[in-house]
């Protein structure tokens, strides 16, 4: 019997860094509810080294077909720049 392996889709496009979680989190939130999925990489000990942002920022991805109208939030709300 062969196993076939499943195909995981598209991968997500990152479409913002943030420098601080608190502002990744905000800019998923302007996302969500521009009905947008959005997910949030943080690499910071959750929360307990937030100076680890610094190394490894926040990065906001999306999925591709989402990826230019999320920035297009984004820049509305003014968390990304052209």
């Amino acid at each position: 019997m062969s196993m076939m392996a499943r195909d995981p889709g598209p991968a997500p496009t990152l479409v913002a860094r943030f420098a601080y979680r608190h502002e990744g989190e905000l800019a998923r939130g302007y996302l969500e509810d521009a009905g947008i999925a959005a997910m949030l990489l943080v690499d910071d000990a959750s929360g307990i080294e937030a100076g680890m942002t610094f190394v490894n920022p926040a990065r906001l991805m999306v999925r591709e077909h989402d990826a230019e109208r999320a920035r297009e939030v984004l820049r509305a709300a003014g968390l990304l720049e052209d």
